[in-house]
């Protein structure tokens, strides 16, 4: 008796786990919408060959072609949120934090040569803040492998007085280009779990829009054979993922740009004229953008070369928003060494830099 009503128990479960199944499939067919019109539409792509729609309610969804109807697959963004954070005034932007109603010019022209700091972890705590504009770092290592981890971590530097673990972030005299001091990031390798290890510092005092041109200006030095993968990012915050633009070394030490986005598209040296990227020296990288999703504009110079002259998408789709620009080991992704870099005269502007310009 006991054995026929595990049997009947068994069978009942079974049947209830079919019957949610069906449901969940309603629900999922139910939530299949009327195509939006086409300009609402900020973006499509196609990934394993089906089809996606980016529209201007932040929603993605995927294409049903035989139906003849969208299924709802993520929200990336809040259009309303980024209406309530950010005031035009005549040629000006403000970001407005909405706890506070205070308001922050955004940078039309930012520099940074690292001097007048002090060195070390103390250095790093000097220049997060207003004053110097950049607003945050990032410690990526396996020691701190998720955004919880290293987010304390970063806590724990600025309020606490900790430590570094790991990876630094920090001014210093060992190494400059010009003055006493230069920022150093030093990067161990990422575990085999991660996609990645970073060592860098950004800024949230930026507003770049389609339209736009951005310069974008450093002297990079690698300490050692170990590369880094990338070398700056320009992205947008307030998109999931945080996509954007970025600066990057080849697995061949190749100086170029990624879109990171979509297909993710590549702005690589022509091929047979490749400048490698060297180390132990100084090296001047001058990036210049016009930012659209379609019809962009990109160049590299590297000292005075010009390696990357290209058109295509240097926006991940229209009207997006790019607010961050990240400096330094912004990701670590080749072999099991550490990377050390060093970085010196940032210059970020929407004016030409005259210096490169031809």
């Amino acid at each position: 008796m006991i054995a026929n009503y595990k049997r009947f128990l068994l069978l009942s479960l079974i049947c209830l786990a079919i019957v949610l199944s069906l449901a969940w499939l309603r629900s999922r067919r139910a939530v299949e919408i009327a195509p939006y019109p086409t300009d609402k539409i900020l973006r499509s792509a196609a990934i394993d060959g089906i089809q996606y729609k980016l529209t201007n309610d932040g929603n993605v969804f995927r294409v049903i072609d035989e139906r003849n109807t969208w299924s709802w697959v993520d929200r990336v963004f809040d259009p309303e949120q980024i209406a309530r954070e950010y005031v035009k005034e005549g040629d000006d932007v403000f970001f407005v934090d909405t706890e506070s109603d205070r308001k922050y010019l955004m940078l039309k022209h930012f520099e940074e040569g690292f001097e007048d700091l002090p060195v070390e972890v103390a250095g790093l705590r000097a220049i997060i803040g207003e004053q110097r504009k950049w607003t945050e770092f990032t410690l990526q290592t396996p020691k701190t492998p998720r955004v919880i981890d290293y987010v304390a971590l970063r806590n724990r530097i600025l309020k606490e007085n900790g430590d570094f673990l790991d990876a630094v972030v920090e001014p210093t005299q060992v190494q400059s280009h010009s003055g006493h001091q230069s920022l150093k990031c030093f990067c161990p390798p990422k575990s085999a779990r991660m996609v990645c290890a970073k060592a860098s510092i950004g800024s949230s005092f930026f507003y770049f829009e389609q339209g736009d041109d951005v310069w974008f200006h450093a002297y990079f030095k690698i300490d050692g054979e170990s590369r880094p993968f990338t070398l700056a990012d320009i992205e947008g915050r307030h998109v999931k993922e945080s996509p954007g633009i970025r600066l990057m070394l080849f697995g061949d030490g190749e100086l170029g740009a990624e879109l990171k986005a979509m297909d993710k598209p590549q702005y690589r040296q022509a091929s047979d004229r490749r400048i490698m990227f060297p180390t132990d020296e100084w090296v001047q990288v001058t990036w210049h953008l016009y930012l659209h999703p379609d019809d962009g504009k990109l160049r590299i110079w590297q000292n005075d070369s010009l390696v990357v002259d290209a058109v295509g998408p240097t926006l991940p789709f229209a009207g997006m928003i790019l607010n961050s620009v990240e400096v330094g080991i912004s990701a670590h992704s080749f072999g099991n060494k550490p990377t050390t870099l060093f970085v010196d005269d940032v210059i970020v502007t929407r004016s030409p830099l005259k210096s490169v310009v031809r």
